[in-house]
């Protein structure tokens, strides 16, 4: 499925959900917040570096210091394969992570998850509903 907004840079739903999430946050945490779009992703094509699609970070001694990440997901993206690969690589960074996943499907992200032995601080479903953003 793919939407385009008039924001720039956001032309699916997996970065207009990042974008929502993101911006829902900013609210509520105390953290700076970066986002990483597909169309950022692509700008990096060919190289190995995975980068989440939210990262929660502060400035301390000079040095940006991530505080958290999140990652959004699709229905076609919450797979065993992406558990092994992406997930188990933000786990291993140290620092609290969130998984954001499309209305019913958080029992199988977090099995998903639990088979791959990764701890998540937290999974959030999202969904549009009359065209508004919900998070549960």
């Amino acid at each position: 499925m793919s939407t385009t907004t008039r924001e720039a840079g956001i032309q699916t739903l997996h970065d207009q959900v990042v974008s929502l999430v993101a911006q829902r946050w900013a609210r509520s945490v105390q953290s700076k917040i970066t986002i990483n779009t597909d169309a950022e992703r692509n700008r990096w094509a060919g190289s190995d570096r995975r980068y989440p699609d939210i990262l929660g970070w502060k400035l301390l001694s000079g040095r940006n210091t991530i505080d958290w990440i999140a990652e959004v997901e699709t229905e076609g993206s919450v797979t065993e394969d992406q558990a092994r690969s992406r997930w188990r690589d933000y786990a291993a960074l140290g620092v609290p992570f969130y998984l954001f996943v499309p209305k019913g499907w958080r029992t199988t992200a977090q099995q998903l998850a639990a088979g791959s032995h990764l701890k998540l601080n937290g999974v959030y479903e999202y969904a549009f509903v009359n065209g508004t953003f919900q998070l549960s």
